[in-house]
């Protein structure tokens, strides 16, 4: 008996060391053999930390309006442990959301506390996903959380300037890449926690760290309009392949506009192809052709192998140098380096050039800022090329006083133009002015410093002789009535496949600025391979720049020169001038009589801007967050939709320009109605 009871109990001890030993073991495995593996398990079930928001500075115009802001949205999110039907929810979700079902499923299905379903949502997704039969709400399975979203109130306007910030508020491009730290403020972080029932709780676990800040550009947003408008009519009429063009302040090297065709709504930048997103206006290089002859101008003025007057044998058209035979549009006998500039000669600027030498030929192309980057604050500027000097050919120095063998951007030419307009002194442009904290102080960034390139005297001399070539020469087509206007036009043959010269793609150009006497713009338009058969600067580029300056002058409320000579053969550079009436096909759109009564308006509707300037117009559309289309020029005349529609921001309204009605005739008593008379314009 006592042998049994030994033995019962020597069995029970053993089955308990055995059962100690196993659960030591499996402790032993789950402690410290799998430590790590469980705990990640754990604090992917139980714990995570989430970014939510993180503010985003604006971008705004030299006059604080508003190209890019962030407006705030509504992220779904859930909660997948607490997510009963999953099936069921992404099956109502797939459908109000745009998203296939299965996608949702797997975020559902996930072992994280917290999973965002979908970012950012417009505000009538939102809402219709608050009407789904679903838990949505704070301590739901699915909730909302606040962030900001990228919008461009402007739409195409100076896209490829601005830029683009993807989905989590990341500049990508244009100026939204190159401050992006400055404009992005620090997300939030939290702690999302599940406890034992479930329930989930998000912990502040780190305040944002930093405010995001505006940058404030040179643009000006009613010159970027005109600009914009100009180019793009010249883009679809001329069939170009591309186009660029800049406006700038000569004393400032302030870039006021620039724009590039093809384009891209920034709204829709996900749909845009590579080549609507290029800012060819700094990256795309090219030879200048005969615009580059104003530099081959100021280095023999500057260095005094010539006089505007001095004469040189162009030798009827041609010219054969090192084997190759380079010609002229026309055939020219003896021309003065005025005339030669005017009629553009090939023949007589390569004499010109011959009489620098190679070393200070090379020197003055480089002191014009040719063959290096400018520095402007935009990603992917190319510094075009020039041949160095030890590798110059017997071919190199005529080639280069013409324009060839040398590459380009348009903002370097924009550049050498505006420093022969700002008497001879170069500043390398720029287009950030500043940035701006949240009291609204400006913070403007250091300028860059100006240098001299050629005296004085040479830049107003030159200025006088490219003041002919648009009052007798080849720039003809770039007159505006009123203003002195000076510049070069430029056709440029493409370098083919090959390696030769094409006889069918042709870059055209025109460089200039105005008024002549004092510049208060300089630029370029630039039209890459123009279609049919019409491709000279002198024909597709030059009236657009005329078109341009005609408008901006006024914009800018620039007086007219005295006594201006106006060619006759000049084609009238008002917009309105050039092309039929469009934006006025149905009345029941548009409010068409300038002369009403003025309409008073409120924030959420569009204001009267009927008898406004350009700019004036521009200005207060865009102070309520609309766009504008623009057709004419002069003082508004009718604009859609009618003053005092209640439409969402971010519309782009139409607006018709033309010139003012005649005031019907009153009294003295009676006295003038101020809105007969267009503001920002000297009568």
């Amino acid at each position: 008996m006592e042998t049994t009871v030994r033995g019962r109990v020597a069995l029970f001890a053993l089955g308990v060391a055995v059962l100690a030993a196993a659960i030591g073991a499996r402790l032993l495995q789950l402690q410290v053999f799998r430590a790590d593996e469980l705990a990640a398990k754990a604090a992917r079930q139980h714990e995570q930390m989430i970014d939510i928001g993180g503010g985003r500075g604006a971008i705004l115009d030299r006059e604080g309006r508003e190209l890019a802001v962030s407006v705030a949205t509504s992220s779904l999110f859930a909660h997948p442990q607490r997510v009963q039907d999953r099936p069921r929810a992404a099956r109502l979700l797939a459908r109000v959301l745009e998203m296939p079902e299965s996608k949702i499923l797997e975020k559902l299905r996930s072992e994280a506390p917290f999973v965002w379903i979908r970012r950012r949502l417009d505000p009538q997704t939102a809402k219709a996903v608050e009407a789904l039969p679903l838990p949505v709400g704070p301590g739901k399975p699915f909730g909302f959380e606040t962030e900001g979203k990228r919008f461009y109130p402007q739409g195409a306007l100076a896209v490829q300037v601005v830029g683009f910030a993807n989905i989590d508020q990341e500049g990508v491009e244009g100026i939204e890449k190159v401050f992006d730290e400055t404009l992005r403020g620090d997300a939030a972080k939290y702690l999302a926690v599940r406890d034992g029932r479930g329930g989930m709780v998000l912990q502040l676990a780190k305040a944002p760290s930093k405010t995001p800040e505006d940058v404030v550009l040179t643009l000006d947003l009613a010159l970027q309009h005109i600009v914009e408008r100009e180019l793009d009519v010249a883009f679809r009429e001329s069939g170009a392949r591309s186009a660029a063009a800049i406006l700038l302040d000569p004393a400032t090297g302030h870039v006021l506009a620039l724009a590039n065709r093809p384009t891209a709504d920034p709204n829709r930048y996900g749909e845009a192809k590579p080549e609507q997103k290029r800012d060819r206006a700094v990256v795309d290089q090219y030879e200048p052709g005969s615009t580059f002859k104003v530099i081959t101008a100021a280095a023999a003025l500057e260095t005094g192998t010539v006089t505007p007057e001095r004469l040189f044998d162009c030798q009827n058209g041609a010219i054969q140098i090192a084997g190759h035979r380079i010609r002229d549009h026309h055939p020219y006998g003896t021309l003065s380096v005025r005339q030669i500039l005017e009629e553009s000669s090939n023949v007589g600027m390569i004499k010109v050039g011959r009489t620098i030498s190679p070393a200070r030929f090379d020197e003055y192309v480089r002191r014009f800022g040719f063959g290096a980057r400018t520095g402007i604050e935009l990603p992917g500027e190319q510094q075009g090329m020039v041949t160095p000097l030890r590798r110059w050919s017997a071919l190199t120095g005529a080639s280069l006083s013409i324009g060839q063998e040398v590459a380009v951007t348009a903002l370097q030419l924009a550049s050498a133009i505006a420093t022969v307009a700002n008497d001879g002194v170069r500043v390398p442009p720029r287009i950030v002015l500043g940035t701006r904290d949240s009291s609204g102080s400006l913070r403007p960034l250091p300028g860059p410093e100006p240098e001299r390139v050629i005296s004085t005297a040479t830049a107003r001399t030159l200025r006088g002789i490219l003041e002919g070539v648009v009052a007798r020469g080849t720039g003809r087509k770039a007159a505006v009535p009123g203003y002195r206007i000076g510049g070069k036009t430029g056709t440029a043959q493409k370098v083919d496949a090959r390696g030769g010269y094409s006889h069918s793609q042709f870059v055209a150009s025109f460089a200039g600025f105005g008024p002549a006497e004092n510049p208060r713009l300089a630029g370029i338009v630039v039209l890459d391979s123009p279609a049919g058969g019409v491709y000279y600067g002198g024909q597709v580029a030059a009236p657009v720049f005329g078109r341009i300056l005609a408008d901006a002058l006024a914009c800018l409320r620039v007086a007219p020169d005295e006594c201006a000579p106006i060619p006759a053969e000049a084609e009238p550079s008002g917009s309105a001038k050039r092309r039929p009436e469009t934006l006025l096909a149905r009345k029941d759109e548009e409010q068409t009589a300038a002369d009403d009564a003025p309409v008073a308006t409120g924030p959420g509707q569009v204001p009267d801007v009927r008898g406004l300037s350009l700019r004036e117009a521009v200005v207060a559309l865009a102070d309520r967050n609309y766009g504008a289309r623009v057709e004419g020029s002069g003082v508004v005349l009718a604009q859609a939709p009618p003053p005092g529609a209640a439409v969402a921001a971010g519309v782009v309204c139409s607006i018709r320009l033309g010139a003012p009605p005649e005031p019907p005739a009153r009294s003295a008593a009676e006295g003038r109605s101020s809105r007969a008379i267009p503001r920002g314009r000297k009568g």
